[in-house]
C-alpha cells in the first residue's frame, strides 16, 4: 500500500474518528470520519515568503485563473456557478497556503477535487493573469498607476490605523524570520514583484509530495485514498521535506519602537499604543491556548478586565 496509517484516534466530543496517513513519496493525507453530509476538502502547502512582496497572496490568485487540464478564463467563478458546492475559497497565512472547499454531493466533490488538483499544482500562470492579479502599470487620467487586484486588495487591508500597528508590532517581534513578513504583501513592495519570482515561487513550494491533503465528512476515506494515488501521486518521487522557517530569538532587553501613519488632519490624538510579547511557540497547544484565553479576559470586551479600567481612567477611547 502506498498509503501508510499513522495514527487513528477518537475524538468523542465531535463524535468523529481523525486518521492520518503518510504516502510513500512523501505526502500527508488527514481525514475526519463524521456522520456530517457537509464534505470537505483542502490542500495545504507550506509556502515561506522571504519578502513582503506578496508572492504567496498573488500566486494564490494566478492559479486559479486557469491550469492545463482546464484552460478556461476563470474556473473558480465557473465552478462558483455551476456545480452544487457549499464553500470555495482559498487562504494565504504567514506560511502556508491552502485551497478548501465543500460539497453535499459526491459527483461534485470529485470534480471539485480534481479541478482544484489541476489549478494548484498545473496552472497555466499566464503573465496577463499574473497582471490581472498581482501587480501592472495602467493609465489614470494620463498618469501611470499601479494596479492589480491584489495590490488594492492589500491598499485596502493597511487602510486601517490598527493594521498598520499590527504589521509593524509583528515585524519587530519577528526580526529576520516569515512571521515579521507581510506575506498577503505591502503594496510597497508588491510593484517589484516579477512574474518570474511567481513562477520560481510555484516551482519550490507547490510540490504535490509536500502538500497536506485534508478530508472531513461521511465519504469513506478509501476512496479519497485512491483518487489522490490515480489522480496525483502515483508517478509522484519521493520528496525530502522542506527545513523549517528559522525560529526568532529572544530579545536581552525590551525593545521600544515609534511608527507613523497618515492620519486626517481632523483626528483628535490618533497615537496608538501597544504591547506584545513573544510568549511560546505554537506546537506548545495548552500554554497557547491559555494565553489565548487570557486575552479574551483582559481586552475582549469593554467589560473585560483590563479593557474597563483603562476606559473608566479615561486612558483610552
Amino acid at each position: 500500500m502506498p498509503f501508510q496509517l499513522t495514527k487513528e484516534l477518537k475524538l468523542p466530543e465531535i463524535n468523529a474518528i481523525l486518521r492520518e496517513w503518510k504516502h510513500d513519496c512523501g505526502a500527508e493525507v488527514m481525514h475526519i470520519e463524521t456522520d456530517d453530509p457537509e464534505n470537505v476538502f483542502a490542500i495545504a502547502l507550506r509556502t515561506w515568503p522571504s519578502t513582503s512582496n506578496g508572492v504567496a497572496h498573488v500566486l494564490e490568485h494566478t492559479v486559479l485563473c486557469g491550469s492545463k487540464k482546464y484552460p478556461v478564463k476563470d474556473p473558480f467563478f465557473a465552478m462558483q456557478r455551476r456545480s452544487l458546492n457549499t464553500f470555495l475559497n482559498a487562504f494565504t497565512g504567514s506560511d502556508f497556503t491552502c485551497y478548501p472547499a465543500a460539497s453535499q454531493n459526491e459527483k461534485d466533490f470529485y470534480n471539485l477535487f480534481d479541478v482544484y488538483i489541476d489549478a494548484v499544482f498545473s496552472p497555466l500562470l499566464e503573465k496577463t493573469r499574473f497582471q490581472q492579479e498581482g501587480i501592472r502599470l495602467e493609465f489614470e487620467k494620463d498618469k501611470l498607476t499601479y494596479k492589480g487586484i491584489v495590490f488594492n486588495e492589500m491598499k485596502g487591508a493597511l487602510n486601517s490605523s490598527h493594521a498598520r500597528m499590527g504589521e509593524s508590532m509583528l515585524r519587530e517581534l519577528f526580526p529576520e524570520t516569515i512571521y515579521g513578513i507581510n506575506s498577503g504583501g505591502d503594496p510597497k513592495h508588491i510593484s517589484k514583484l516579477t512574474h518570474d519570482d511567481l513562477k520560481a515561487f510555484h516551482k519550490e513550494y507547490y510540490v504535490p509530495s509536500r502538500a497536506v491533503y485534508y478530508f472531513y465528512g461521511n465519504f469513506p476515506y478509501q476512496k479519497h485514498l485512491d483518487f489522490l494515488e490515480e489522480r496525483l501521486l502515483k508517478e509522484e518521487e519521493k520528496t525530502p521535506p522542506l527545513p523549517y522557517p528559522k525560529r526568532v530569538e529572544r530579545f536581552k532587553s525590551p525593545k521600544k519602537l515609534e511608527d507613523f501613519y497618515p492620519a486626517h488632519a481632523s483626528e483628535n490624538n490618533p497615537t496608538l499604543v501597544s504591547i506584545g510579547w513573544i510568549t511560546c511557540p505554537i506546537e506548545n497547544q495548552l500554554d497557547s491556548l491559555a494565553l489565548a484565553c487570557l486575552a479574551l479576559i483582559l481586552m475582549d470586551t469593554d467589560a473585560s478586565l483590563l479593557k474597563k479600567v483603562i476606559l473608566k481612567k479615561g486612558l483610552a477611547k
